[in-house]
C-alpha cells in the first residue's frame, strides 16, 4: 500500500511539473508582443527591386531600404534598437516586450543617449553599414534606388539621420494600445507621402545630417500607422 502512494504521489508530481510548465510557457507568450512592419506605397506592398507608380507621374524602384526603430530612452542608459530590413522578412518582425498598459511607443530611429556612447554591437555594429561616424552617429533611414518623374529616371540616394541640434531626426511614432490578450500589432510604413516631399523639393539625394534629413524624417514617421 505504501508502494502504491509513493507511485499515485510521484505521478502527481510530474502532472504538477508538466502543468506548471505549460502555464509558464502561456505566461511567457503573453509577456512578449511582436510588431510586424510593413513597407507600403498607399494600399500597396513595396517590393524590392521593381517599378512601382506612387504617383501619376511618378514611379520609384526601392533597392535597399533599412531603417532602425528603438525604445524611448531610459534615462541616460539608452535603448534597445531594431535595425530593420526590408530584403530580411525575419527583421520585420520586431520582438519586444509587452509594454506597460499595453502602450506601445516606439521611436523612429536612435535616441541621442545611446548614439553618444558610441559604436555598439548587435543591430548597432557598424559592419552593417549604418554607422557614419562618431560625430553624425547612426544611419537612420537608408534608401537606394532609382526615381522617375515624368518620364526622367534619377538615382535615389537617401542616407537620412542625425541625433544633434538643428539636424537631431529622431520622432516618436503614434503611440497604440495594444489589448492585454493581443500579441502582435502591426506597424504600417506608407511613405507616399515621404515621396511626394522628395519630388516637391526635387532632392534626390540625401547624404549627411541636415535640416532636409531631418524634415524627411518627420513626413516619413507621420506616414506610420499601427493596425491589429
Amino acid at each position: 500500500m505504501h508502494l502504491d502512494m509513493r507511485v499515485v504521489l510521484s505521478q502527481s508530481a510530474w502532472f504538477l511539473l508538466f502543468l506548471w510548465s505549460l502555464i509558464s510557457g502561456v505566461a511567457a507568450g503573453q509577456s512578449a508582443v511582436v510588431v510586424h512592419h510593413q513597407v507600403k506605397l498607399g494600399e500597396v506592398q513595396v517590393l524590392l527591386g521593381e517599378w512601382q507608380k506612387s504617383d501619376s507621374n511618378v514611379s520609384v524602384r526601392i533597392d535597399k531600404l533599412r531603417w532602425y526603430v528603438s525604445l524611448p530612452p531610459a534615462g541616460k542608459k539608452g535603448s534597445k534598437a531594431w535595425l530593420l530590413d526590408l530584403a530580411d522578412s525575419a527583421s520585420l518582425d520586431q520582438q519586444m516586450s509587452r509594454p506597460v498598459n499595453n502602450k506601445i511607443s516606439l521611436l523612429f530611429g536612435i535616441d541621442s543617449a545611446l548614439q553618444v556612447g558610441g559604436v555598439g554591437t548587435g543591430a548597432l555594429d557598424p559592419l552593417r553599414g549604418m554607422y557614419w561616424t562618431w560625430q553624425t552617429g547612426y544611419v537612420q533611414w537608408k534608401m537606394e534606388g532609382a526615381i522617375r518623374v515624368d518620364g526622367l529616371v534619377s538615382p535615389l540616394e537617401l542616407h537620412l539621420g542625425g541625433f544633434d541640434g538643428a539636424t537631431k531626426s529622431q520622432s516618436m511614432l503614434s503611440d497604440y494600445v495594444n489589448y492585454p490578450t493581443t500579441n502582435s500589432v502591426i506597424a504600417q510604413w506608407d511613405i507616399s507621402p515621404f515621396l511626394a516631399e522628395v519630388v516637391r523639393r526635387k532632392k534626390f539625394g540625401v547624404m549627411s545630417p541636415s535640416p532636409i534629413a531631418r524634415e524627411y524624417c518627420r513626413i516619413i514617421a507621420n506616414g506610420v500607422s499601427f493596425h491589429k
